[in-house]
């Protein structure tokens, strides 16, 4: 392969990369083109008729739909996060407190019934079939940010061991391979029945731009965190016992703890919290790597 050749592929990846980062727009159109084949793929009329602008009216308007659901949902999220009761603390919070709690949620969704209501009142016409409803919301929990990002606090609040406090990567990876083999699916099946144009520049964008993020923004990286987290071992019974300290991060004592080069302890989450925006030692500041390099040397 040529210098130029080169040099062209890499102003095309950084191009799409570029694209891919524009996560709100990239996901904008990989949800309009899904919805648009699937609503094509239901009713199995020719995609370039007359009634591809019906393909489009139903695609925006159940993005519409699910934008509303969607803010509603981040807001409840807002609310949780607010609030005192699902944060662990020495004061047993009150029964108060919880149905405030309860109630705000409750309003919340009862403003996104409302507006659901406001906009079939004023002449938005929504009708979807219900395999296409379930179809295209799995979709868009898929793709939509908001959605993925409270999937994985709500597998982080979990605690499960096994994957090692990486939910961060593990539940958008899995999320967006699915949205992968959907709208690869999709998009093939459309290719048989009915080719058209518009089929290919979806699937360039549901499957090629979407498997390119999935490799380098999610895969590479949970491969280094696994390799760079595997360095610190997790700490014994007995190692905890002999140190008798509590973790430098929440300043609580520990059942279970990973060991850093350096010789201290924290707690697995703790840690992995601190490495995702610093690879110094939140407790002596020294840099991680250069450690690792000087006990393998």
């Amino acid at each position: 392969m040529s210098t130029v050749q080169i040099e062209l592929m890499e102003r095309i990846h950084n191009i799409e990369q570029f694209v891919i980062n524009l996560h709100n727009i990239y996901a904008f159109v990989c949800q309009i083109s899904f919805f648009i084949l699937c609503e094509y793929l239901l009713v199995n009329d020719d995609l370039p008729d007359k009634k591809a602008n019906k393909y489009v009216v139903v695609a925006l308007s159940t993005i519409l739909f699910y934008s509303v659901v969607g803010y509603f949902a981040a807001r409840m999220r807002d609310i949780y996060q607010r609030n005192p009761t699902h944060i662990t603390t020495t004061i047993t919070p009150s029964l108060t407190n919880y149905v405030k709690w309860l109630c705000k949620i409750v309003l919340e969704w009862a403003k996104a019934v409302v507006v659901v209501l406001c906009l079939r009142e004023h002449g938005l016409q929504y009708n979807p079939r219900l395999i296409y409803s379930l179809i295209t919301f799995i979709y868009y929990l898929c793709t939509e940010r908001i959605c993925v990002e409270a999937f994985s606090q709500f597998i982080e609040a979990m605690d499960i061991g096994k994957l090692e406090n990486l939910e961060h990567l593990y539940v958008p990876l899995f999320m967006n391979l699915l949205a992968i083999a959907m709208g690869f699916t999709i998009g093939v099946y459309n290719l048989y029945v009915n080719y058209s144009n518009f089929i290919p520049l979806s699937l360039y964008f549901m499957v090629y731009l979407r498997t390119k993020d999935v490799y380098y923004n999610y895969w590479q990286l949970l491969l280094f965190e696994i390799e760079a987290y595997s360095n610190f071992h997790v700490a014994t019974r007995k190692e905890i016992d002999d140190r008798d300290d509590i973790c430098a991060v929440c300043l609580n004592r520990m059942s279970n703890a990973r060991i850093t080069p350096c010789n201290h302890l924290f707690h697995p989450y703790c840690l992995k919290q601190c490495l995702r925006t610093s690879l110094y030692c939140p407790l002596c500041k020294q840099y991680l790597i250069e450690v690792l390099q000087r006990r393998v040397k």
